[in-house]
């Protein structure tokens, strides 16, 4: 998908009242203002229905490139839809980063154009659950994973499917919570990069523990024990 392509289905979502824009926005960068479209209200973090936080904070996402704030709103939608996520937790989202010494940031994630997703709190049962990558996925102890490490040169898989897998602090939640990740990850593959830098082929989407610019605590080669990242376009400046 163009930017452009991106921007204009973005304006069609806000003549909708579903996101609300910060500013003007154009198909180079796009930002967002808190927008609950459920009471038609200004709401701190609210992204098409769902509170975003960093931190602790409400944290609504400014310097985007509006293909990674599409895939974002969809993603929204498709948490709330599906898994009635009233909050979604990321440690990496805004454009316009910079590095420690102040120097701009120019890569994927200083462009605007990627995510580190966290977890989100969502209702399971009769409670409103957190559930996060960091206690539910990677730091998850199995046979494989002994202290919630893989061991050098070990074939990676999803841990999450192996018998002993046991999140920390969720014993009875196992099978939910592994089944969880897994539709965020195939969520993510279809509406960020997947296989490669470039537009995919027409093929199936990855599965965890296959090579993918989608990294997580079970990636082959770049493991984020507390997150998973997701992109569009390449790893370095676009």
């Amino acid at each position: 998908m163009s930017k452009d392509h991106a921007f204009a289905e973005l304006e069609r979502l806000a003549s909708e009242d579903l996101i609300l824009f910060d500013g003007p926005g154009s198909p180079a960068m796009v930002g967002f203002a808190g927008f609950d479209p459920h009471t038609g209200r200004r709401q701190p973090g609210s992204l098409a229905g769902v509170i975003m936080r960093s931190g602790n904070a409400p944290a609504t996402p400014k310097h985007l490139d509006p293909r990674n704030a599409l895939a974002l709103v969809r993603f929204c939608r498709f948490l709330a839809a599906n898994f009635g996520v009233t909050e979604l937790l990321v440690v990496g989202m805004d454009g316009d980063e910079t590095h420690p010494d102040r120097t701009p940031r120019v890569d994927c994630h200083g462009q605007g154009r990627a995510v580190d997703f966290a977890g989100v709190i969502m209702p399971v049962g009769d409670v409103s659950r957190r559930i996060t990558v960091a206690t539910h996925w990677g730091t998850v102890e199995t046979a494989l994973t002994p202290s919630g490490i893989w061991p050098g040169g070990t074939q990676v898989r999803y841990r999450l499917d192996e018998p002993d897998a046991s999140p920390l602090g969720d014993p009875d939640g196992d099978l939910f919570v592994a089944d969880f990740f897994r539709s965020v990850y195939d969520f993510a593959a279809s509406e960020w990069q997947d296989y490669s830098d470039s537009p995919d082929p027409a093929c199936a989407i990855s599965t965890i523990g296959d090579p993918s610019f989608i990294l997580h605590p079970d990636h082959p080669d770049t493991r984020s024990v507390d997150h998973i990242h997701f992109q569009i376009g390449k790893s370095g400046t676009e």
